[in-house]
């Protein structure tokens, strides 16, 4: 089985929205083993969306819209996949449909009568009920074999309305499931390399996201069973070539990986930042449990606030350079000092340049990394935020020495 997806709305086109809805749809027909032919964004174009629907007619099972139901000239796409259909002789005003919208209106019938283009459907269409809003959606089928599923644009009421819903009408082929092995330490073609990203059953892919790199392993089978058992073996070939570069398996920030390890042994991070300006500690933060494992964190921006706060020597600065390995040495000292804290990180570098100093004191000992990182201001900060992160995991559990070989 195939699928088309189209998200519908000259508002996306001119990026006012972000398109959320074709990748929750892509997702549920991915648990239901349809095979996603292609996703589109189209504007409020009858003769373009004409066009597109009937090029997937008859060669996709399901074209799956949302967006264009609402009342307003501009809102097209029912009466466009009525025209696909060739079902403009069966159309007439849905009586409980419009009843709903009358409802909705607070009993303000002139209002529904404003909005009645939202209540009218051929006869042999599935009405689809929206319970959070005026626009129903609903199911038609081509001369052709192609069920056109029409849904509205808000999220909230697309996917209350799959879920409510769609579901119930589209076939469930096969049972499909994806984990993701979130990597730490290395690059997408180190990464690749050490695994055989050749083998099928089950698939293993390699993305680079925010967080850093990850091996999505999708396998697809008949039950429960079989597929979570193709899910394993995927996993454990990872585990095995990537040993401890893997940082987790589970559907969690890497973050919560770090304050797990934290909260286990009842210990504390702090941090001191300048290239990251408060990246490092706002990510430890941002994760529910934070507040149980830091205490303070620091942005030592400025030279000034490195002596000041830390007490880097200006005669470290002037010989070393601020972004060095001993200025950074000085800075986790200096946090340490303050904070007392079981794990100290730090950070310097140049934005710009891409030279980054990563620093990591835990329990007395210091580790120091220097990164040399592509990418604009914002992404090298970023991945030596990533970076730091990874590296204290990795130091926590007693791999980084042993294993990686740094």
């Amino acid at each position: 089985m195939k699928a088309q997806i189209f998200s519908i709305g000259t508002e996306i086109l001119l990026g006012n929205i972000t398109d959320t809805n074709s990748q929750f749809i892509a997702r549920r027909l991915m648990e239901n083993g349809i095979d996603l032919y292609k996703m589109e964004t189209i504007g409020d174009n009858e003769k373009r969306l004409y066009n597109a629907f009937k090029a997937c007619d008859g060669k996709v099972d399901y074209v799956i819209s949302s967006g264009g139901l609402g009342p307003t000239p501009d809102d097209l796409t029912k009466e466009v996949a009525i025209k696909v259909c060739d079902l403009a002789s069966e159309v007439k005003v849905d009586e409980y449909s419009y009843n709903k919208l009358i409802e909705y209106f607070n009993g303000n019938e002139e209002t529904a009568k404003a909005n009645i283009k939202q209540a009218k459907f051929p006869t042999s269409a599935i009405i689809l009920n929206n319970p959070i809003g005026t626009a129903p959606g609903c199911i038609m089928e081509s001369s052709l074999g192609t069920k056109y599923i029409l849904m509205p644009g808000p999220p909230n009421e697309m996917k209350t309305m799959f879920n409510n819903e769609v579901s119930k009408y589209i076939n469930k082929i096969a049972i499909m499931k994806s984990k993701n092995a979130k990597i730490g330490m290395l690059g997408e073609w180190d990464m690749a390399r050490r695994m055989d990203l050749n083998c099928t059953h089950p698939t293993i892919s390699p993305y680079i996201t925010d967080e850093g790199p990850i091996l999505r392993v999708t396998a697809k089978g008949n039950s429960e069973e079989s597929v979570d058992k193709e899910l394993t073996k995927g996993l454990d070939l990872i585990k095995k070539n990537l040993g401890a570069y893997v940082i987790t398996t589970e559907d969690i920030p890497k973050e919560k990986v770090l304050i797990k390890l934290l909260k286990e042994r009842k210990e504390i991070v702090s941090t001191a930042e300048s290239i990251t300006g408060g990246l490092i500690a706002s990510s430890i933060i941002d994760v529910s449990g934070a507040s149980d494992v830091i205490n303070e964190s620091y942005v030592t921006y400025s030279n000034d606030v490195k002596h000041k706060l830390l007490n880097v020597s200006y005669e470290t600065i002037k010989e070393y350079t601020v972004v060095s390995e001993e200025v950074l040495l000085e800075m986790l000292d200096g946090l340490y000092k303050l904070t007392s804290s079981n794990l100290c990180l730090a950070s310097t570098g140049y934005a710009h340049t891409g030279e980054v100093y990563i620093g990591i004191l835990y329990n007395g000992k210091k580790y120091t990394r220097h990164l040399k990182l592509n990418g604009d201001r914002n992404r090298v900060r970023l991945r030596a935020k990533n970076a730091i992160i990874d590296t204290a995991i990795l130091i926590m559990r007693g791999d980084y020495e042993s294993n990686i070989g740094f």
